[in-house]
Protein backbone atom coordinates (compact mmCIF):
# COMPACT_ATOMS: atom_id res chain seq x y z
CA UNK A 1 0.00 0.00 0.00
CA UNK A 2 2.83 2.39 0.86
CA UNK A 3 4.47 1.65 -2.50
CA UNK A 4 1.23 2.51 -4.32
CA UNK A 5 0.92 5.79 -2.40
CA UNK A 6 4.55 6.65 -3.15
CA UNK A 7 4.06 6.00 -6.88
CA UNK A 8 0.87 8.10 -6.92
CA UNK A 9 2.68 10.92 -5.10
CA UNK A 10 5.63 10.75 -7.51
CA UNK A 11 3.33 10.83 -10.54
CA UNK A 12 1.46 13.80 -9.08
CA UNK A 13 4.67 15.77 -8.56
CA UNK A 14 5.92 14.89 -12.05
CA UNK A 15 2.59 15.84 -13.63
CA UNK A 16 2.48 19.28 -12.00
CA UNK A 17 6.04 19.98 -13.14
CA UNK A 18 5.30 18.80 -16.70
CA UNK A 19 2.99 21.72 -17.49
CA UNK A 20 5.02 24.63 -18.83
CA UNK A 21 5.05 28.00 -17.09
CA UNK A 22 4.12 30.04 -20.16
CA UNK A 23 4.96 33.30 -18.36
CA UNK A 24 8.64 32.40 -18.54
CA UNK A 25 8.77 31.72 -22.27
CA UNK A 26 11.29 34.04 -23.99
CA UNK A 27 8.54 35.37 -26.28
CA UNK A 28 6.14 36.25 -23.44
CA UNK A 29 5.76 39.98 -22.73
CA UNK A 30 4.22 41.55 -19.62
CA UNK A 31 2.72 45.04 -19.62
CA UNK A 32 0.69 46.99 -17.09
CA UNK A 33 -1.69 49.94 -17.21
CA UNK A 34 0.80 52.24 -15.46
CA UNK A 35 3.97 51.93 -13.38
CA UNK A 36 4.73 53.02 -9.83
CA UNK A 37 8.32 54.28 -9.53
CA UNK A 38 10.62 51.52 -10.81
CA UNK A 39 8.23 48.57 -10.28
CA UNK A 40 7.98 47.53 -13.93
CA UNK A 41 5.73 44.77 -15.28
CA UNK A 42 8.59 42.36 -16.02
CA UNK A 43 9.25 42.01 -12.27
CA UNK A 44 6.19 39.73 -12.29
CA UNK A 45 7.75 37.07 -14.54
CA UNK A 46 11.40 37.08 -13.47
CA UNK A 47 11.09 33.79 -11.57
CA UNK A 48 11.48 35.47 -8.15
CA UNK A 49 8.52 34.69 -5.86
CA UNK A 50 9.59 36.97 -3.01
CA UNK A 51 6.70 39.28 -2.18
CA UNK A 52 8.34 42.47 -0.89
CA UNK A 53 7.85 45.77 -2.73
CA UNK A 54 11.19 45.90 -4.64
CA UNK A 55 10.38 42.49 -6.19
CA UNK A 56 6.90 43.36 -7.47
CA UNK A 57 5.23 44.89 -10.50
CA UNK A 58 3.13 47.77 -9.16
CA UNK A 59 0.80 50.14 -10.99
CA UNK A 60 0.65 53.88 -10.31
CA UNK A 61 -1.38 55.46 -7.54
CA UNK A 62 -4.86 56.96 -8.03
CA UNK A 63 -6.19 55.64 -11.41
CA UNK A 64 -9.74 54.20 -11.21
CA UNK A 65 -8.68 50.95 -12.91
CA UNK A 66 -5.44 48.96 -13.01
CA UNK A 67 -4.39 45.91 -15.02
CA UNK A 68 -1.44 43.66 -15.74
CA UNK A 69 -1.36 41.65 -18.97
CA UNK A 70 0.57 38.52 -19.93
CA UNK A 71 0.99 38.28 -23.72
CA UNK A 72 2.21 34.91 -25.01
CA UNK A 73 2.44 36.17 -28.61
CA UNK A 74 0.02 33.48 -29.80
CA UNK A 75 -2.82 31.41 -28.30
CA UNK A 76 -1.98 28.62 -25.83
CA UNK A 77 -4.05 26.10 -23.88
CA UNK A 78 -4.15 27.46 -20.35
CA UNK A 79 -4.68 25.21 -17.34
CA UNK A 80 -4.18 27.38 -14.25
CA UNK A 81 -2.77 30.72 -13.13
CA UNK A 82 -0.80 31.22 -9.92
CA UNK A 83 -0.42 34.75 -8.52
CA UNK A 84 1.88 35.99 -5.75
CA UNK A 85 0.52 39.35 -4.47
CA UNK A 86 2.67 41.74 -2.46
CA UNK A 87 2.93 40.82 1.21
CA UNK A 88 5.66 42.30 3.42
CA UNK A 89 5.26 39.90 6.34
CA UNK A 90 2.96 38.37 8.93
CA UNK A 91 3.28 41.01 11.66
CA UNK A 92 0.35 43.30 12.52
CA UNK A 93 2.07 46.36 11.02
CA UNK A 94 3.36 44.61 7.87
CA UNK A 95 1.74 45.55 4.55
CA UNK A 96 -0.39 42.73 3.19
CA UNK A 97 -2.44 41.96 0.07
CA UNK A 98 -5.14 44.53 0.85
CA UNK A 99 -5.21 45.84 -2.72
CA UNK A 100 -5.88 42.38 -4.13
CA UNK A 101 -9.43 42.17 -2.83
CA UNK A 102 -12.07 41.94 -5.58
CA UNK A 103 -9.64 41.59 -8.50
CA UNK A 104 -10.67 39.57 -11.55
CA UNK A 105 -8.78 37.34 -13.96
CA UNK A 106 -9.63 37.19 -17.67
CA UNK A 107 -8.36 35.30 -20.72
CA UNK A 108 -8.63 36.81 -24.18
CA UNK A 109 -7.33 36.76 -27.74
CA UNK A 110 -7.34 40.58 -27.76
CA UNK A 111 -5.29 42.83 -25.50
CA UNK A 112 -6.35 44.78 -22.42
CA UNK A 113 -6.22 48.04 -24.38
CA UNK A 114 -8.55 46.67 -27.08
CA UNK A 115 -11.17 45.06 -24.83
CA UNK A 116 -13.23 45.54 -21.72
CA UNK A 117 -13.68 42.73 -19.23
CA UNK A 118 -17.16 41.96 -20.63
CA UNK A 119 -15.53 41.09 -23.98
CA UNK A 120 -13.16 38.53 -22.44
CA UNK A 121 -13.54 35.09 -20.85
CA UNK A 122 -13.72 35.41 -17.07
CA UNK A 123 -11.66 32.84 -15.17
CA UNK A 124 -12.07 34.19 -11.66
CA UNK A 125 -13.64 36.96 -9.59
CA UNK A 126 -12.41 37.59 -6.05
CA UNK A 127 -15.20 38.45 -3.61
CA UNK A 128 -13.06 39.19 -0.55
CA UNK A 129 -14.22 42.19 1.49
CA UNK A 130 -12.35 44.11 4.20
CA UNK A 131 -11.00 43.28 6.68
CA UNK A 132 -10.51 39.79 5.20
CA UNK A 133 -7.67 39.08 2.77
CA UNK A 134 -7.22 36.90 -0.32
CA UNK A 135 -4.77 33.97 0.05
CA UNK A 136 -1.02 34.66 0.18
CA UNK A 137 -0.68 32.63 -3.04
CA UNK A 138 -3.69 32.52 -5.36
CA UNK A 139 -3.94 29.44 -7.63
CA UNK A 140 -6.79 29.73 -10.12
CA UNK A 141 -8.10 27.11 -12.58
CA UNK A 142 -8.42 28.82 -15.97
CA UNK A 143 -9.06 26.29 -18.73
CA UNK A 144 -9.07 28.59 -21.73
CA UNK A 145 -7.36 28.88 -25.09
CA UNK A 146 -6.05 32.43 -25.30
CA UNK A 147 -3.15 34.67 -26.19
CA UNK A 148 -3.58 37.03 -23.24
CA UNK A 149 -4.12 36.60 -19.51
CA UNK A 150 -5.26 39.83 -17.85
CA UNK A 151 -5.44 40.64 -14.13
CA UNK A 152 -7.58 43.71 -13.52
CA UNK A 153 -9.07 45.64 -10.60
CA UNK A 154 -11.17 48.70 -9.82
CA UNK A 155 -10.89 48.18 -6.04
CA UNK A 156 -9.81 51.05 -3.78
CA UNK A 157 -8.46 49.53 -0.56
CA UNK A 158 -9.54 51.30 2.66
CA UNK A 159 -6.02 50.74 4.03
CA UNK A 160 -4.79 53.33 1.48
CA UNK A 161 -5.25 56.26 3.85
CA UNK A 162 -3.14 58.76 1.87
CA UNK A 163 -3.35 57.44 -1.68
CA UNK A 164 -6.40 56.14 -3.49
CA UNK A 165 -7.57 54.49 -6.65
CA UNK A 166 -7.09 50.96 -7.96
CA UNK A 167 -3.58 49.57 -7.54
CA UNK A 168 -2.18 46.17 -8.52
CA UNK A 169 0.86 44.69 -6.74
CA UNK A 170 1.90 41.43 -8.43
CA UNK A 171 5.24 39.96 -7.41
CA UNK A 172 5.00 36.92 -9.70
CA UNK A 173 2.42 35.46 -12.06
CA UNK A 174 2.79 31.90 -13.35
CA UNK A 175 0.55 30.69 -16.16
CA UNK A 176 0.66 26.93 -16.70
CA UNK A 177 -0.42 25.35 -19.97
CA UNK A 178 0.53 23.75 -23.29
CA UNK A 179 0.55 24.26 -27.04
CA UNK A 180 -2.96 24.44 -28.53
CA UNK A 181 -2.76 20.99 -30.17
CA UNK A 182 -1.87 19.14 -26.96
CA UNK A 183 -3.62 18.01 -23.76
CA UNK A 184 -2.98 16.60 -20.30
CA UNK A 185 -0.30 17.37 -17.76
CA UNK A 186 2.36 15.96 -20.09
CA UNK A 187 1.18 18.08 -23.05
CA UNK A 188 0.54 15.05 -25.28
CA UNK A 189 -0.61 15.60 -28.91
CA UNK A 190 -4.37 15.57 -29.53
CA UNK A 191 -5.45 12.27 -31.16
CA UNK A 192 -7.39 12.53 -34.40
CA UNK A 193 -7.87 16.29 -34.29
CA UNK A 194 -5.98 19.54 -33.96
CA UNK A 195 -7.89 20.98 -31.01
CA UNK A 196 -9.00 19.00 -27.96
CA UNK A 197 -9.97 19.47 -24.31
CA UNK A 198 -6.85 20.35 -22.33
CA UNK A 199 -7.74 17.87 -19.55
CA UNK A 200 -9.38 14.89 -21.29
CA UNK A 201 -8.04 15.06 -24.85
CA UNK A 202 -11.59 14.78 -26.25
CA UNK A 203 -11.79 16.57 -29.60
CA UNK A 204 -13.56 19.92 -29.56
CA UNK A 205 -17.22 19.55 -30.56
CA UNK A 206 -17.01 21.95 -33.50
CA UNK A 207 -14.01 20.09 -34.93
CA UNK A 208 -15.73 16.70 -34.50
CA UNK A 209 -18.67 17.99 -36.57
CA UNK A 210 -16.29 19.09 -39.32
CA UNK A 211 -14.60 15.68 -39.34
CA UNK A 212 -17.95 13.86 -39.60
CA UNK A 213 -19.38 16.05 -42.37
CA UNK A 214 -19.20 14.59 -45.95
Amino acid sequence: MQLVLFIAYFIGIFSVDALENLSRRPTTVLTQSSTYRFNIASFANDGDVQTTEPKCAITALNPPKAWLQVDFGQPYRINNVKIYPRREGDGPSAWKQYRFRQFYLDASNSSATQTTTSQRSRCYTDNTTAPDLPPNIIDIPCKQTARYVIVETTYDAPEDEITGGAILEICEIEVYGCEVDTYGVDCMPCIGCQYCDISSGVCDACEEMLMLSP
